[in-house]
């Protein structure tokens, strides 16, 4: 069961990367250069798949964790017992209209309106072509356990909806979470916004948009941006994209960038920018000294220009200001990572 539920979670993923093969392919200008290239081709796909079969032990576990948890309200036989681990659950909450906008909501038990628990609103990665809520449920139950409400987020995936809409309904689930946390027991003005890889990127350009900064045609969404310019406690981007173009010619580096559905679901190399919060934060000064210790190359202003943020887009003057609206952000990084590394 959790090697079925982990295939279907990453199948679009798999189909939109088979659909590009194509196109890589015609980028090559002999048979012998086609031969080389399916043979790297074919490797990414195996070790791919080794990467997958490798996580279904995590699988397992994380479907039991989401099936097991009892609803929020639930006091009888199992439910009950299930309850005294500390945690309820609120399955699929909507907070918009359309078919993936919803969200897990992950609550310490006993918590009452009124309670102002810490928030966390969780936006999850997948190339911006897959993910599912149940993935992040030990995750999440984990957060509960410490008192912290636990907001997992679902949105449209590529090829249905385009990174512009994909934002927007980040957006829209953080203006959900912030009128309605309160009914859970959660605190308004301490919600936290989260994203992984993906979701980092969603997080970041949705800020953006409720700061007011120019957006870009959606091919997919066609109703008004969402406006609304409340903003989270704070934002904490983990293995996040912040500059696409400078991503993207790290993943053509090692051979991806083509089934890589990142520039697709840009809507292509000419919305790079403006969809690369990098890009589009204002220049500020900064002085002081490194707050955390540790190596020199990974404090400062040094780990931001690894991440890209010392590029600036053509229309970043005409994007934002000084008096920029903006939470205060943690940006985190494995060093092991080869997806979506710290440099």
């Amino acid at each position: 069961c959790a090697r079925l539920k982990l295939a279907r979670a990453r199948a679009m993923s798999f189909t939109e990367a088979f659909k590009a093969i194509p196109q890589d392919l015609a980028r090559c200008a002999t048979p012998a250069q086609k031969l080389k290239r399916c043979t790297q081709l074919a490797k990414l796909i195996v070790d791919e798949i080794s990467g997958l079969v490798v996580k279904v032990p995590y699988g397992y576990r994380a479907i039991r964790t989401h099936r097991k948890l009892p609803r929020r309200g639930e006091r009888d036989g199992a439910a009950a017992s299930a309850a005294r681990d500390g945690v309820t659950l609120s399955r699929k909450v909507r907070y918009d209209e359309g078919e993936r906008c919803v969200m897990d909501i992950y609550v310490p038990d006993g918590l009452v309106a009124g309670a102002n628990a810490p928030v966390s609103l969780f936006v999850h990665g997948g190339v911006w072509a897959s993910g599912e809520a149940w993935q992040f449920s030990p995750m999440a139950t984990a957060l509960a356990k410490e008192g912290v409400i636990c907001c997992v987020v679902t949105y449209s995936l590529f090829p249905r909806a385009d990174a512009i809409q994909m934002w927007d309904e980040v957006s829209r689930a953080l203006s959900w979470t912030l009128d309605n946390i309160g009914e859970y027991g959660g605190d308004a003005n301490r919600v936290s916004i989260v994203g992984h890889s993906a979701g980092a990127q969603l997080c970041a350009r949705a800020l953006l948009q409720r700061a007011g900064v120019q957006n870009v045609k959606s091919t997919t969404n066609k109703r008004e941006w969402h406006a609304d310019a409340r903003m989270p406690r704070k934002f904490i981007g983990i293995a996040g994209v912040y500059d696409v173009g400078y991503h993207y010619d790290y993943e053509d580096s090692r051979g991806v960038a083509i089934v890589s559905t990142m520039a697709r679901a840009m809507n292509g190399a000419e919305n790079f920018d403006v969809c690369s919060p990098a890009q589009l934060m204002p220049q500020r000064s900064n002085t002081a000294e490194p707050a955390i210790p540790g190596p020199t190359d990974l404090v400062g202003d040094s780990m931001s220009k690894m991440a890209g943020f010392h590029r600036r887009s053509v229309i970043a003057a005409d994007a934002s200001t000084d008096a920029f609206n903006f939470p205060p952000t943690v940006l985190m990084a494995g060093c092991a990572d080869i997806t979506v590394p710290r440099h």
